[in-house]
């Protein structure tokens, strides 16, 4: 079996680290207002080729201990801009003097080990000790978020590599001439291949979470309406059958309201389409703030809302739509912003369908218009 040392594994995982890096920036420029941190995990595959090329190329002009001082600088700011990328996306970002103050230390400290006798120990210990410390609070804030398939490998990943810079550590501490493993080629090999593989592994993964971000956000897209933010009327239906079916296996009341703003055609009118989209948004948090979980609102169409109210009555349902009513009221900006509020409800021991709940709920929001807006009809 070949040796492999780490500078010539890193050289070997260059090219296919530039591939990932040139797609990440690729998926950055398609969707900047969702992706962040793309940069920073753009550059750290192209700083650690760097360390391959500062040990190889600095090493014939000067001192071994320099070419390995800058292999362990960019090494350490490898860590760091994979840091703070993840920081970034997680949108727990760090400071912006943080990889600057990284570099910083890294350079003073590689300049101070390479004067006197024993340096070479030390430097070794500061490098990985700095490295341990950022990968682990790397999988740290990998393994606060959501637990999804690409999370935890990105976790697993870097707690491994934590682990595996931690065992060269104790050794080469344990054994400082060679650093410990010059006779023991195969753990050479393995910490070469583990350490360089995750300047690969670490943007794979990347790409990973982004694809599952932008998912989320697609769906998300497709079940809240882009002006109010509540449900759309697809997800009404999805989860307000859900909810109806639970409601029937519990044998409990479910009610609806059909809320519509009136006049809304007047305000267009009278006060411009920005204004109208002002109102909309304005009704759909009002109303949303007084409507608690697992009760839901969605925007059928228009100015035209539908609330699902699981286990609630008609009285209660009634209740809660006559303090709509009386909060949409009260804005004093618009004193002819008002709602009329159709309400059905289907009885403990009913069987009727979501549909046919909205069907009732928009006949009473029909009696309320025509016996003269701004008031809540219960149909019967």
């Amino acid at each position: 079996m070949p040796h492999f040392d780490l500078p010539t594994i890193i050289a070997y995982t260059g090219v296919m680290a530039c591939i990932i890096g040139l797609i990440l920036h690729s998926l950055g420029k398609n969707y900047p207002a969702y992706i962040k941190g793309l940069t920073c995990w753009t550059i750290a595959p192209l700083v650690a080729i760097l360390a391959t090329f500062a040990r190889l190329s600095l090493r014939s002009v000067f001192p071994d201990s320099i070419a390995i001082g800058a292999q362990n600088v960019c090494l350490i700011m490898t860590a760091g801009l994979f840091l703070m990328g993840a920081s970034q996306f997680f949108e727990r970002p760090l400071s912006s003097r943080f990889l600057p103050l990284l570099m910083a230390v890294s350079v003073f400290a590689m300049w101070l080990f390479s004067g006197y006798a024993g340096a070479d120990i030390d430097r070794r210990l500061f490098a990985r000790t700095l490295l341990i410390l950022l990968y682990a609070y790397l999988a740290w804030v990998v393994y606060r978020q959501p637990p999804t398939f690409a999370r935890r490998l990105t976790a697993s990943i870097v707690t491994s590599l934590v682990g595996l810079i931690l065992v060269r550590t104790i050794v080469g501490y344990l054994s400082p001439s060679g650093d410990g493993v010059d006779s023991l080629e195969i753990v050479q090999e393995v910490y070469a291949i583990g350490f360089s593989s995750t300047d690969v592994l670490i943007p794979i993964c990347a790409i990973l979470m982004i694809s599952e971000k932008l998912r989320l956000v697609l769906e998300n897209l497709a079940m809240r309406d882009s002006l109010t933010g509540v449900l759309t009327r697809r997800a009404l239906f999805e989860f307000g059958e859900s909810e109806m079916a639970g409601c029937r296996r519990r044998s409990a009341c479910l009610s609806v309201l059909m809320l519509d703003l009136d006049h809304f055609k007047v305000i267009n009118d009278t006060y411009g389409h920005h204004v109208g989209d002002t109102v909309i948004r304005d009704f759909a948090e009002r109303t949303q703030s007084m409507l608690r979980r697992p009760f839901l609102l969605a925007r059928y169409g228009g100015e035209e809302f539908v609330a699902v109210l699981p286990e609630t009555d008609a009285a209660d349902a009634v209740l809660i739509a006559e303090r709509i009513r009386a909060s949409i009221g009260a804005n004093p900006e618009l004193p002819g912003y008002h709602v009329s509020i159709g309400v059905a409800t289907k009885l403990a021991a009913g069987n009727e369908s979501l549909t046919s709940l909205i069907q009732k709920a928009d006949q009473a929001l029909y009696q309320a218009k025509q016996s003269g807006r701004n008031r809540v009809e219960l149909i019967r």
